[in-house]
């Protein structure tokens, strides 16, 4: 059964009243993909951006009657590159996945190799395709053991937190998952190590609930306690983050009875003292709210996941971002469910991913992600998308809207990439956005020496973090460097490399009168091109079937716009199974 619409917006507006609400539009929904099997038992526990594009997902589903760890590697439109379920009795569940330094995942939960015996640990290492390099176990087989997070520490190897022997552990290993120490805290019942930060000190932050509450733990490099705090007396702390200037954000619950919990957000200084708290509870209607994981995103500001019931008791789905003063700057509520697990990804947009109700509680058959749209859109409007074999300028304008709640300045960079995928950072700045108001940047120029390859190019603009690789905003093109000629059969030794991309731009832009559409095509076949209104009506038809196919190149048409209102108009080009669209405007 699924919760009444009408209880959706009531719960979060009571509940919100210990902070300052900024409330603004959240970002709309922009796919939602679901990856499971139709069996019971499906969860998403981690969701990981991968540098370059696409995420690495991890979670359970079940296979016959037992659980079983759920891998997935995805693109950045939710396609599936590779996808690992493993048998029973191997890796029963995952808990965590993260990216490491050689491209490839560090994974940590719990298996079962022989029903009944014990859940043991472990922590494994897969390559970039998803072929498992090594994994090692941790734990006593007497009583159920799991590894609850696992990260690469700058220093080399890797540290897991999780439960050993019902205590609360910190495992230290090196590259190859070689043992190097570990530690714990005295046996208390249900007590959990939770997330495990690594710090710019060389230490490491544990959240979790020891002895019975939320609670964080700060250690040196070897694991020693520097400090420890429990913030309330009963709960949980699920995840924990340390800040640019030192501080430490972190998330979970405060229990009070079996029925309710609250939402905990807390800020804390480098030595664990509190800077401010943020609570969501209703505790005379019994119902509960946790906050699940936290993630810094590229304007500096945190997002924060997890669930809230209404007061019929149904389970949603919640995301709050959060300024550095504690301050909501908007949330956003997803119906029957609950989210475990939050990141941003490459072109800005936030993941999200946990246990879903919409079949009903508790039934759990649907292993789905929902993408948020990025808060800063990018549009990029080039020249010319083919350069000269003796280089020459690339030159583009950029047009930019937000649905920002601050006045927030950011760094912007251009990224050149190879057809190798490595990159060039040019043209690094700085650009400051106010709430809701567009910004435009005009002739970004950048020069394409003749030195560098000729091929296939892509130059995307960021807008975001430069220092942390994180964006607020993408935009980007395609781009050919060197001569392109067409298929020449009488010319069969033409050095002339052909274009391997299909790519459309415009040019001048905006225009009054006439503008040029250039189209490049990797082989010939047939192509449609015409020209739409904002309404989605056809205004110019340049070339289609009655004209009969095209050949590889270079193509020019000539757009006559003295007809046309001032305005914008889309020009809509297809090609195989491929299309591209490309903004124009005419001034008049």
């Amino acid at each position: 059964m699924t919760a009444p619409a009408t209880h959706l917006a009531l719960a979060i507006i009571a509940m919100l009243t210990n902070a300052c609400v900024l409330f603004a539009q959240p970002p709309d929904t922009a796919w939602v993909r679901d990856y499971g099997t139709g069996t019971s038992g499906e969860r998403v526990e981690c969701i990981r951006p991968v540098p370059g594009g696409g995420y690495i997902i991890s979670g359970d589903t079940d296979v016959g009657m037992y659980s079983a760890a759920k891998t997935i590697r995805i693109d950045d439109d939710g396609n599936v590159f590779w996808s690992l379920v493993e048998q029973p009795h191997e890796l029963d569940g995952t808990e965590y996945i993260d990216n490491i330094s050689d491209g490839g995942f560090i994974q940590g939960g719990g298996a079962r190799f022989n029903p009944p015996a014990y859940e043991e640990g472990y922590v494994r290492k897969l390559t970039a395709d998803g072929d498992q390099e090594w994994v090692r176990l941790f734990g006593t087989n007497n009583i159920d053991d799991w590894v609850s997070c696992v990260r690469e520490v700058p220093a080399g190897g890797y540290i897991a937190v999780g439960v050993d022997n019902a205590q609360w552990f910190l495992w230290r290993m090196g590259p190859q998952g070689q043992y190097m120490w570990e530690r714990h805290l005295p046996y208390e019942f249900y007590t959990r190590a939770t997330f495990v930060e690594p710090l710019a000190d060389g230490g490491f932050v544990i959240a979790g609930n020891y002895p019975d509450g939320f609670s964080l733990y700060k250690t040196d490099s070897q694991g020693i306690i520097v400090w420890e705090n429990q913030y309330f007396s009963l709960g949980r702390a699920n995840c924990v983050r340390e800040l640019p200037n030192g501080n430490l954000i972190a998330s979970g619950r405060q229990w009070y009875n079996i029925l309710t919990n609250a939402w905990e957000v807390i800020m804390t200084d480098p030595d664990g003292n509190v800077i401010w708290n943020h609570e969501i509870d209703d505790e005379d209607d019994d119902t509960s709210y946790e906050a699940n994981e936290c993630w810094i995103m590229a304007d500096g500001n945190l997002v924060v996941c997890g669930m809230g019931q209404d007061e019929d008791h149904y389970y949603h789905r919640w995301i709050i971002k959060y300024d550095l003063e504690g301050n909501v700057l908007w949330h956003k509520i997803i119906p029957d469910g609950e989210l475990f697990t939050i990141c941003q990804g490459r072109d800005g947009g936030i993941l999200v991913g946990g246990i879903d109700y919409s079949h009903g509680w508790p039934t759990a058959d649907l292993f789905r992600i929902f993408k948020l749209e990025p808060e800063v859109e990018v549009d990029l409007q080039p020249d010319l998308t083919i350069i000269p074999e003796t280089g020459g300028w690339l030159t583009y304008d950029t047009e930019i809207n937000n649905i920002l709640v601050n006045t927030t300045t950011m760094d912007t960079w251009t990224f050149i990439v190879d057809q190798n995928g490595n990159g060039t950072v040019v043209n690094p700045s700085q650009i400051t956005l106010e709430p809701g108001i567009p910004y435009s940047v005009e002739d970004i120029s950048i020069e394409i020496p003749a030195d560098i390859p000729n091929g296939e190019y892509v130059c995307e603009y960021h807008i975001g973090n430069l220092a942390t690789d994180q964006n607020m905003g993408l935009g980007a093109f395609t781009f050919w460097k060197g001569e392109v000629a067409v298929d020449d059969s009488d010319n069969p030794h033409n050095d002339n490399p052909l274009p391997n991309i299909f790519a459309l731009s415009a040019h001048p832009n905006p225009f009054n009168a006439l503008t040029t559409i250039t189209l490049s095509l990797p082989q010939p076949g047939d192509v449609r091109l015409s020209v739409y209104n904002t309404l989605g009506q056809e205004v110019a038809r340049l070339h289609d079937l009655a004209n009969g196919s095209l050949s590889v190149g270079v193509h020019q048409f000539q757009l006559d716009g003295s007809s046309l209102s001032s305005g914008t108009y889309i020009v809509h080009a297809r090609f195989a199974d491929q299309t591209l669209q490309q903004k124009i405007v005419v001034v008049k």
